[in-house]
């Protein structure tokens, strides 16, 4: 089972021939997306008072502060113990040499109120689709920072940084990609989890007798390995300073849920949070919808549930115990070790329901708990049910910080909420420090949708300062504005988008327009869109097109529902931007990417509304194809179309799924596929839309993932975009000789389209 993080069609489902007469190639662009670089590259400023419109390679080298902080206004940096010192990871993409560039950026707290300058500690680059630098913490002596980390070309391991000497420490040398890490404080005590090393499936035996197929995957089948990322299980290494590391055997590792590892301070313990292969039972009983989805959901052999639960690993045994029998809410459940080893605080988790009823049970089945929790005992103590995300410790108040969530679940206020622990019992502080003097200032970023992130930091009592504007040399471009709009449904239901209006943006006049899909954030500054892959909004606005980024709901979940929601919040678009005489209904053209391919499919097969262009990109369509490749996800497949493709199900999959109704697309449709896997699994639609000679063109690039990383695969996948919208909504062309051949093969599908 695969995440997000990880490349291949395996996270779709979750939740962010050639026809007569045409060359229609499904080429691998790898090398040919270097062809044109070194012109777009440079950022060529415009003659005095002009102002240059966005382009994709702008936004590749946007620089962006490396943080998975969701809300608005959350802590980004990273301070010492002491407090005295902190720490922001900045990264941007770096075209020329097909890396992502990382820097990481210093200031001394009690300096930024009046000297706010950076000192620039370490700068690494990542030519994988690996961060060069993520996951930073500080040790005790206030000096060493840790992280995971790598050059161009190597794996990623764990490395030390002295902030005084600058002395960089490969720490790790360890066969196979880290993938998380816990390091105590003092340095001693190291739990990290790695890859399963690759290897062939091929070995004397499996030559001679060949492999029995139970829990393998079509691709690895394909590709002949198993391990790695994508088809290993992650194992887990205990390894104390000056000795080897010992791998710790356990039954189920999997992804790492939020900060799942985390090993004791006195390095007795290692506590970890992964999926589980088993669901209990009482988990159903869960409220929350999310959990009970997937407390239901049939786990197939070899597969891992997306719910996990902490458990404790002795590092001097080897054994492992159930710490909490109850789930935790994804990446949001996070931990943290009290310094005596003796307990853990852990927010964002679900309490277990044996032996509770009445309000108790009730409250238990559907919130998510702050608790600490006795170690090695199991015994919780509760902190609180409101929901909160833990930060960590404060050592100026000596308490322990959260932050809030609103209840859509996309992030929340940014005031910090302090428990201390008093006589053996949890009180709240409040949402302020009471000694201002040893309070950490908030380190955050301020953005909107027209205005480029900034970094600020600000006391505990006054004004806030600037300071780091990340992106400097946007006063050199020219953006189209966003405004956010709201339209209704044809059964009511409010939708809302962010519309980004073109350059040069003239009332009255109307516009192409291109859809993209897949969320919406009113306080993101979103250049491309929500990803990286496929999304080009600002590029698009440049090119004079009016850019919809429309907003998508979990609502009705895997259900005939979902589609008909998300279609018809599609087609209310256009006519709401129709209405309001922005949009020429002629050229109309909308991207799809993970899980709204299957919206934007269904719209091309089953909607009476033209559109003059689409572009799809990794994602889920409702085929039969996909269903058989994807057995972990074929509650997806089944329930969008209402049954399983056999008997007497067999009629609402006819009716219902895109890839039995392909024969009614007449928008050409550009599919691009990150890798070889990805390739498989869009098959169908090009494969079947070249069989009956309509204007398709596949691209696949080497080693994307599905989230992209590599600058000239960003080109490929964005730059792609904006040329193929440009040439079907508007008849343009890019003078530029190195896609020369792109022009011939889309001007072959033009005639196609065409010809009568």
């Amino acid at each position: 089972m695969r995440d997000a993080s990880q490349q291949g069609p395996g996270w779709k489902g979750r939740k962010i021939g050639h026809p007569a007469g045409v060359t229609v190639t499904c080429m691998v662009l790898f090398s040919m997306a270097m062809g044109g670089l070194n012109s777009q590259a440079q950022v060529v400023a415009p003659a005095t008072g002009e102002r240059a419109p966005v382009t994709v390679a702008d936004a590749i080298g946007m620089s962006k502060v490396s943080s998975e902080a969701d809300h608005p206004e959350a802590e980004i940096g990273y301070f010492s113990p002491n407090g005295k010192n902190f720490v922001i990871i900045v990264r941007r993409g770096n075209l020329k040499q097909n890396t992502n560039d990382y820097s990481l950026l210093s200031w001394r707290s009690d300096h930024i109120f009046r000297s706010p300058a950076a000192t620039v500690l370490l700068r690494m680059s990542s030519s994988s689709n690996r961060p060069a630098i993520r996951e930073v913490t500080w040790l005790a002596d206030n000096e060493t920072l840790a992280f995971l980390g790598e050059h161009p070309g190597e794996s990623q391991q764990l490395y030390t940084f002295n902030i005084r000497t600058h002395r960089l420490v490969k720490v790790t040398n360890h066969p196979s990609n880290l993938l998380a890490y816990s390091l105590s404080l003092d340095g001693q005590f190291l739990a990290f989890v790695a890859e399963e090393p690759m290897k062939s499936m091929w070995d004397k035996r499996s030559t001679r007798e060949g492999v029995v197929i139970s829990t393998e995957y079509i691709y690895q089948v394909i590709a002949g390995r198993k391990g790695g990322r994508m088809w290993g299980t992650p194992q887990l290494f205990y390894q104390v300073q000056g000795g080897l590391a010992r791998r710790i055997i356990t039954e189920d590792v999997a992804d790492v849920l939020g900060s799942g590892l985390r090993v004791s301070p006195d390095g007795h313990y290692t506590l970890l949070a992964p999926r589980v292969r088993t669901v209990p039972e009482v988990w159903k009983e869960y409220r929350n919808a999310w959990v009970h989805e997937e407390a239901v959901r049939a786990v197939g052999p070899g597969e891992w549930s997306w719910l996990g639960r902490y458990e404790l690993i002795d590092t001097r045994t080897g054994r492992t115990r159930v710490l909490l029998d109850s789930p935790g809410r994804g990446i949001l459940t996070q931990a943290v070790w009290a310094a005596d080893s003796r307990s853990v605080i852990i927010s964002g988790v679900y309490l277990p329901l044996d032996g509770t009823n009445g309000d108790q049970r009730r409250l238990r089945e559907s919130t998510p708990f702050c608790v600490e929790v006795e170690v090695p005992s199991g015994e919780t103590t509760e902190i609180s049910h409101e929901d909160l995300e833990l930060v960590g410790w404060d050592k100026g108040s000596r308490s322990f910080v959260f932050y809030g969530h609103n209840p859509d679940g996309r992030g929340g206020a940014n005031s910090k909420i302090y428990f201390r622990k008093i006589g053996g019992k949890w009180e709240r502080m409040g949402t302020s420090l009471q000694d201002s003097k040893m309070a950490q200032p908030d380190i955050f970023l301020e953005q909107d949708m027209n205005t480029p992130p900034r970094v600020f930091a600000r006391p505990p009592r006054g004004a806030k300062t600037l300071l780091l504007d990340l992106n400097p040399q946007f006063r050199r471009l020219q953006f189209g504005k966003e405004e956010e709009i709201r339209w209704r449904g044809s059964n009511g239901e409010d939708f809302k988008g962010g519309l980004y209006y073109p350059v040069g943006y003239v009332p009255g006049k109307r516009y192409p327009l291109v859809i993209q899909t897949h969320a919406f954030r009113k306080d993101r500054f979103w250049i491309d869109g929500p990803w990286t892959t496929a999304f080009a909004a600002q590029p698009l606005a440049g090119k004079g097109m009016v850019v919809l980024q429309a907003d998508e709901s979990d609502d009705d979940s895997n259900s005939p529902k979902e589609v008909d929601r998300e279609v018809d919040r599609l087609e209310t678009a256009i006519d709401f931007l129709d209405g309001r005489k922005l949009i020429d209904r002629d050229r109309i053209g909308i991207i799809g990417f993970s899980r709204t391919c299957l919206f934007v499919k269904y719209f091309l097969t089953h909607s009476n509304y033209k559109l003059a262009a689409a572009s799809v990109t990794d994602g889920v369509d409702g085929g039969y194809f996909q269903y058989l490749l994807s057995s972990y996800m074929s509650d997806t497949y089944e329930g969008v179309n209402g049954g399983l493709p056999w008997g007497i199900g067999l009629q609402s999959w006819r009716e219902r799924s895109p890839g039995f109704n392909v024969d009614r697309v007449r928008t050409p449709l550009r599919v691009m596929a990150e890798n070889s896997e990805v390739a498989l699994f869009e098959w169908e639609w090009y494969a079947a839309l070249n069989r009956l000679g309509r204007a398709v063109e596949m691209v696949v690039t080497r080693d994307g993932e599905h989230i992209l990383q590599k600058p000239w695969q960003r080109m490929v996948s964005q730059q792609g975009n904006v040329d193929w919208f440009a040439f079907w909504l508007k008849g343009e062309e890019v003078p530029d000789p190195d896609k020369a051949d792109q022009y011939r093969r889309w001007r072959k599908l033009r005639r196609q389209m065409e010809a009568p």
